[in-house]
């Protein structure tokens, strides 16, 4: 790529700007995951409440601490939309089975008012924390993910001589930490005007070719392997539609594609 090229795609590119750094932040539930999570957001505190029925009228306070169980039982599906729904949902079954008038929206007793805030106020700072326990897991389950793809990858390259072998092994790992469709080695120096990642993880390319969103890849996007400052080749990837690709996933990629640079041409 030339001075003129280079500077004329600089001009017509700015810094991605990264609505997650790390992985996971950003990831949503498959449909009919969240679908079944806001389903049983509304029914589980229902059933809990119904279940109580026989033991309201002497163990009616009880239900207060119980039917905190179904909205962090919710919550444990990773999302803090149907653990806020279930908090509704598990006071809306308090007042109806288990306070007097039984069947009935209202509330005659002060005392049951602030219990059913506190069942709300407790049920609703509990399924919270609890979602976010639980995206905190998939963010670290993912982490380990990434470091487990670098490792192996350096693994190949000490053991492996054959650069077939290293080409396929670099696509996998690369396919597997970018979530992507397709990764093909494309060798050699030729001119290409597809966003590229940078070795740092940041995306350049022409506006028009980039996301608005940065944290979501373009339809194409390469990544180029310079050893010693020259160019040898890059890595065409085919991104999955919508997948939010971290800045830390990113520059993961990048690594795994330098390391494979220095690998066949050392």
């Amino acid at each position: 790529m030339t001075d003129m090229e280079q500077q004329r795609r600089t001009a017509l590119t700015r810094r991605a700007g990264f609505e997650t750094s790390q992985p996971g932040d950003r990831s949503r539930l498959p449909l009919r995951r969240r679908i079944w999570a806001y389903l049983l957001a509304i029914v589980l505190p229902m059933l809990t409440a119904a279940a109580m029925i026989p033991l309201r009228i002497d163990h009616g306070r009880v239900a207060v601490l119980v039917l905190v169980i179904p909205v962090v039982v919710v919550a444990l599906l990773g999302a803090v939309g149907p653990a806020v729904v279930a908090a509704a949902s598990a006071v809306l079954a308090y007042d109806l089975f288990l306070v007097e008038p039984y069947y009935n929206l209202a509330i005659a007793d002060t005392d049951e008012i602030v219990a059913a805030v506190t069942l709300f106020a407790v049920a609703l700072v509990v399924g919270v924390l609890s979602a976010r326990l639980v995206r905190f897991h998939e963010r670290d389950s993912a982490r380990r993910e990434e470091l487990r793809h670098l490792i192996a990858f350096a693994r190949v390259v000490t053991a492996a001589g054959d650069q077939a072998l290293l080409t396929d092994a670099a696509c996998e790992h690369i396919t597997s930490v970018l979530n992507l469709r397709r990764c093909t080695w494309q060798p050699g120096a030729g001119d290409s005007t597809a966003p590229i990642l940078m070795p740092d993880g940041n995306l350049m390319g022409r506006l028009s070719d980039l996301n608005p969103d940065r944290a979501t890849l373009p339809a194409n996007v390469e990544i180029p392997v310079r050893v010693d400052g020259v160019l040898v080749g890059r890595f065409a990837l085919v991104p999955t539609t919508r997948h939010v690709a971290s800045y830390e996933e990113r520059l993961t990629a990048t690594t795994i594609a330098e390391l494979f640079g220095r690998a066949t041409t050392g």
